[in-house]
């Protein structure tokens, strides 16, 4: 039996109260790779699936070391960047894009 691949983010409409809840679980992974030092490095909606309601990141092949590579802080930023982007466009107003790059960037120790 073969199961239907999970969608991308950028292929879904989500409601509301799913778009907030979408929105707490990537913060929290972008928290947890902050505290190990590490941004994905090419995150977007066509990198994150959702199955089951549950966000999973893919392509982390490509994380980047936020204090081993200089332009770490600039990777960190333009992750937040493009996924506030998207998150905001389809209306989620508790995206504060410069307060998280400053949540993640003092988590991985780098503020």
């Amino acid at each position: 039996m073969t199961l239907p691949a999970a969608p991308r983010l950028a292929q879904l409409r989500p409601s509301s109260a799913e778009l907030a809840d979408l929105w707490r679980q990537l913060v929290d992974a972008l928290v947890v790779l902050a505290r190990a030092g590490l941004a994905h490095g090419d995150l977007s909606p066509y990198n994150l699936l959702v199955h089951s309601g549950r966000l999973v990141l893919i392509e982390l092949p490509q994380v980047v070391d936020l204090v081993g590579n200089p332009r770490g802080g600039e990777f960190l930023a333009r992750d937040v960047q493009v996924v506030s982007t998207w998150f905001a466009g389809r209306g989620l107003s508790e995206v504060d894009e410069q307060e998280l790059t400053g949540l993640l960037l003092a988590e991985a120790g780098l503020r």
